[in-house]
């Protein structure tokens, strides 16, 4: 949940923090060139943060000087805080301390003490003055929001610089204001990337929570984002608690009643309902009921562990009555899976798609007056999400020099699409997994192009044809003086689908596309690698993942992949005759039917479906066993295995009786019935009838059985 509203903000309340040594403390932090009472357009003529006027109405200073000493430095802070954060100090600034005067003098004229520091007063005790003060002057009572939204932004700075607990005992987190609490490179991302705790209802799980997050953080195992789910999913299991009037940690007074608690969660979660995007008023997704289970059960399993810390940590002696039980609340079976779709192209934009997606792209950045949405940088985005299948988060958050020297390769010769540098991209997702890709001339240009856009977007805004590069190479151009924020993810998704829309981009079946899912490009590059046969190995290290089934479910072969890599290969039957079924109704009948007996390491199984499998592992021998050119290795393998293990045993059996073993020996029959299939297909193979094409063949060899095993099988 995001520090955004006012009635978040009120719950701020700095009253008894004031501490003079502190204030000095805070004074000290601010920058030389900002550490004043008094703001001009002389002593800061070109302050990128400070725009001054000279027209009407004029503001061209900042007089903090009537005000207390200890309320000039707290204000002064504040504006240091609101600076770094990109924002500007405009003319509202001046206006609040204005009425902060106004209001000290009232409080003087009725016989009131003023106070010395804004944290003698709440927000909302601020807020009643300020209503006050304006009504003796303007005879109204509503709040100029522009100046109060300035009187907020300062206050919670403030309220946070001097609250003297442990940064993990607020009930409000932001990095952006309190930058004690631990985060990885690049985090968070938005400007207002904080967490309000306050949701919780139960002081002791608020507490619990916290503190379980706090531990994690530090100990780099939960990541900032994960806390955002986190904090969601004991929200509903606090609402649900409350619900049923339970208000101990232990949940229950026996591991019986708590494994009823539990399932009726479980049962309150499939019978809740999205309330937001297209799904709204939908039940909820398996996924998604997943995530929130092992949320909550991951939280209770830590303090079941660190039942005896967390008492004393938290000053909750409930929490040490916590047993075994609470660190599983679920059992297997019961937390539902991902489902995945069936439909082919689910997870990718199809070759129409995408052909008009790179046809219209320049729609995107061309100017409003001339009907495009006027945004380069969603446009250069669009296309290297399209030709590096990064994702999004990789390409928002990638820094101003991102492209490493790459020494050319062998077989580049400067033709189109050779590779000729490395793009270093933030690998936030996946610890240890890779961080750069080779990448072409084109995304070179690419990039190029968004650092000439970015350099000069931000000495515009700082005035400055002399500013240092910005730290990412894609900017929000919002509440970002400094250039120190990247270009939003909303922002990204709402644009390409008003382009989606605008340019009316549509599938081969000729329905409308939401480009919004980002994430789908990144499944396209993977599915497009992959059908242009890029080998799996090299796709994995490609997408930046640690393990081959990942880059399996990102990259989802097409239906047609699949037939032609099948119809490569000639399939011939058991006795080595061409197979006169059509290849492609074998290929139809292996489709339909996914059953893995029908998949064997050696060739293929065309007993119909409904037909089960009597002869056991006699697959060799069998007339509904096909196979090909591709599993001639392992053909040859295994006759050369055969060979070893039927000379073993003979050995081991002249060994045992002095006799040699002879060719009516029941194991030995099956063996060189085995054996003599086997060399009939690797002979047929091998055929000069086949040498020109990569053959295959069907049913190893039923001409090699016996008689018997023929009629037994009619």
């Amino acid at each position: 949940m995001l520090i955004a509203s006012d009635a978040q903000l009120d719950e701020l309340d700095g009253r008894g923090h004031f501490d003079a040594a502190r204030n000095l403390e805070l004074w000290a932090q601010i920058p030389a060139d900002l550490r004043r009472a008094h703001f001009t357009a002389q002593n800061l003529p070109r302050h990128p943060a400070f725009r001054w006027r000279t027209e009407h109405p004029k503001w061209l200073e900042l007089d903090l000087r009537a005000l207390p000493e200890p309320m000039q430095r707290e204000l002064a802070y504040a504006f240091w805080r609101l600076v770094e954060q990109g924002l500007q100090i405009n003319a509202n600034y001046r206006q609040l301390v204005w009425r902060l005067e106004q209001m000290l003098d009232d409080r003087r004229a009725v016989g009131r003490p003023a106070p010395e520091s804004l944290m003698e007063l709440s927000l909302r005790e601020w807020e009643r003055e300020w209503r006050l003060s304006r009504a003796r002057r303007k005879g109204r009572l509503a709040l100029a929001v522009n100046q109060w939204a300035a009187m907020r932004r300062c206050y919670q700075h403030l309220a946070l610089a001097y609250d003297p607990r442990e940064w993990w005992q607020h009930d409000l987190w932001n990095p952006k204001l309190d930058p004690r609490i631990p985060l990885r490179e690049h985090e968070p991302t938005r400007m207002n990337a904080g967490y309000d705790f306050l949701a919780i209802e139960q002081p002791w799980l608020r507490d619990g929570l916290k503190w379980h997050c706090k531990v994690r953080l530090e100990a780099g195992s939960l990541r900032w984002p994960t806390v955002r789910s986190r904090l969601h999913a004991l929200t509903l299991f606090s609402r649900f608690l409350a619900a049923r009037g339970v208000d101990e940690p232990r949940l229950a007074a026996s591991p019986a009643k708590l494994r009823v608690l539990a399932l009726d969660f479980l049962g309150e979660l499939r019978g809740r309902r999205q309330d937001r995007g297209a799904n709204k008023g939908r039940p909820l997704a398996d996924g998604t009921l997943t995530t929130l289970l092992c949320d909550v059960e991951q939280f209770y399993a830590f303090m079941a562990d660190h039942r005896l810390e967390a008492a004393e940590r938290l000053a909750e002696l409930r929490w040490s009555a916590l047993g075994d039980e609470h660190a599983r609340l679920w059992r297997t079976g019961e937390k539902p899976g991902k489902r995945r779709g069936t439909a082919p192209d689910r997870g990718y934009f199809d070759d129409v798609t995408m052909g008009q997606v790179m046809a219209d792209a320049g729609l995107l950045g061309a100017p409003v007056a001339e009907g495009g949405l006027g945004d380069e940088q969603a446009m250069r985005l669009l296309m290297l999400l399209a030709r590096t299948g990064r994702r999004v988060s990789e390409l928002r958050l990638l820094d101003f020099d991102c492209l490493l020297p790459l020494q050319a390769l062998p077989d580049s010769d400067g033709e189109d699409g050779a590779l000729v540098a490395k793009l270093r991209y933030q690998q936030t997702k996946i610890e240890g997994a890779p961080d750069t890709i080779f990448v072409d001339a084109e995304v070179v240009e690419i990039i190029r192009a968004q650092q000439q856009w970015a350099r000069s977007w931000l000495r515009r805004t700082l005035r400055d044809e002399h500013a240092a590069a910005p730290g990412y190479l894609f900017l929000s151009t919002t509440y970002n003086g400094r250039g120190r924020h990247p270009y939003p993810k909303t922002s990204l998704g709402q644009r390409l689908r008003e382009f989606g829309q605008r340019a009316d981009i549509r599938d081969g079946q000729g329905r409308p596309v939401n480009l919004g899912h980002v994430h789908r490009f990144r499944h396209t590059r993977a599915t497009s690698l992959l059908n242009a046969g890029v080998p799996v190995h090299v796709l994995q290290r490609y997408l930046g993942h640690v393990s081959p089934r990942m880059t399996m479910h990102y990259a989802e072969t097409v239906r047609e992949t699949h037939e032609r890599e099948f119809l490569r290969f000639t399939k011939i039957t058991a006795d080595a005759r061409e197979l006169t079924v059509d290849p492609r109704d074998l290929f139809a009948v292996l489709e339909l039917d996914k059953r893995t007996d029908r998949v064997l390491p050696n060739g293929l199984c065309m007993l119909p479906p409904r037909q089960a499998c009597q002869r056991g592992n006699a697959c060799l021998t069998c007339d509904k066993f096909a196979t090909d050119a591709s599993y001639l290795d392992e053909h040859e393998q295994q006759l050369a295995k055969l060979d070893a293990l039927i000379a073993q045993r003979k050995a081991m059996f002249h060994a045992k009786t002095g006799q040699e073993m002879s060719d009516d020996n029941v194991w030995l029959e099956q063996r060189l019935t085995e054996r003599r299939a086997l060399e009939k297909i690797v002979a047929t193979l091998h055929s000069p009838a086949l040498a020109g094409e990569r053959a295959g063949v069907q049913g190893a060899g039923t001409t090699a059985r016996p008689a018997y095993q023929d009629s037994e099988t009619g």
